[in-house]
């Protein structure tokens, strides 16, 4: 059960925003360590192994992890794995900032999902908001820097899987606690993530130990909150307020030297997220 809460709702998306760009940010720090199949797969099992001890306190016992949702949490879990491999290389291969951005469009591709899910027609708003929020991921990403490059189309693949990840989320929030849709999530990409490490193995130096201790740690803050969130505002609502991740990664290059704050960075910036407000302000599944 749940019920809507515009301050906790804005609460919650601000604190998962935030910890999701410190999320990227190591993610980033470690691909220098390790290949992006086995980080995912450890970045899942030590967040696993933590999670459990917790289990029997959040929900009383281990038989409360039962669920009548199974296939949600399984098609949930394929899509976020996806998103998650997409945004891994676009890290490695783009800009914090960038990579951040383009796994942020995913509020541009939720009408899409709704569409083929739930058969809702666009409207006037949806189409003008998707082109502004499109012309603001070209403007921030420059054309001149090769926009069309492979890293930066996985990067909206990101979004995209991202989308039909975020709208099944919503979907399981009204019967599934988060320490339950946690788990399932962990649980599930386990083997799925399993197959590509298998292909690409190496062996973690203790250094990286800890980078992915650290990084599993992050991923259940995160999770926890993008959980929350949801429980108290709908998903196109939670969605447009997640946009802040791109600004806290993009502060996070500012200050560290790396990055520039141009003009037509911050226009890109605004036209994304009025597009994403403009495009999802007519939908209303749940």
């Amino acid at each position: 059960m749940r019920y809507e809460s515009t301050r906790l709702a804005i609460t919650y998306a601000l604190l998962a925003a935030f910890s999701y760009a410190v999320l990227a940010y190591l993610i980033q720090v470690t691909e220098h360590h390790l290949p992006n199949a086995v980080l995912i797969f450890f970045r899942q099992a030590i967040a696993l192994m933590i999670l459990l001890p917790i289990i029997p306190f959040k929900l009383g016992s281990f038989k409360a992890l039962r669920t009548k949702e199974f296939p949600l949490h399984m098609l949930r879990t394929f899509a976020s794995l996806s998103s998650m491999f997409c945004l891994y290389f676009a890290l490695r291969h783009l800009s914090l900032t960038d990579a951040v951005l383009l796994t942020y469009t995913r509020p541009l591709f939720i009408p899409l999902v709704v569409y083929l899910w739930f058969r809702k027609k666009w409207t006037t708003n949806t189409w003008v908001g998707l082109l502004v929020g499109f012309l603001g991921v070209i403007l921030i990403l420059d054309p001149s820097k090769e926009i069309f490059h492979v890293a930066s189309l996985v990067g909206l693949g990101a979004g995209m899987f991202g989308a039909v990840a975020f709208t099944i989320l919503r979907r399981l929030t009204k019967t599934e606690p988060p320490e339950r849709t946690i788990f399932y999530y962990m649980a599930l990409s386990i083997p799925l993530a399993a197959l590509p490490m298998a292909g690409s193995w190496q062996t973690p130096t203790p250094h990286a130990w800890g980078l992915l201790v650290v990084i599993a740690v992050v991923a259940i803050i995160y999770q926890m909150f993008l959980s929350r969130a949801y429980r108290h505002a709908k998903a196109v609502k939670v969605g447009s307020l997640l946009y802040s991740s791109v600004a806290f990664a993009y502060l996070f290059e500012f200050f560290s030297g790396n990055r520039s704050l141009p003009l037509t960075a911050l226009v890109g910036m605004v036209l994304i997220v009025v597009g994403s407000i403009v495009a999802l302000r007519d939908q209303k599944q749940e």
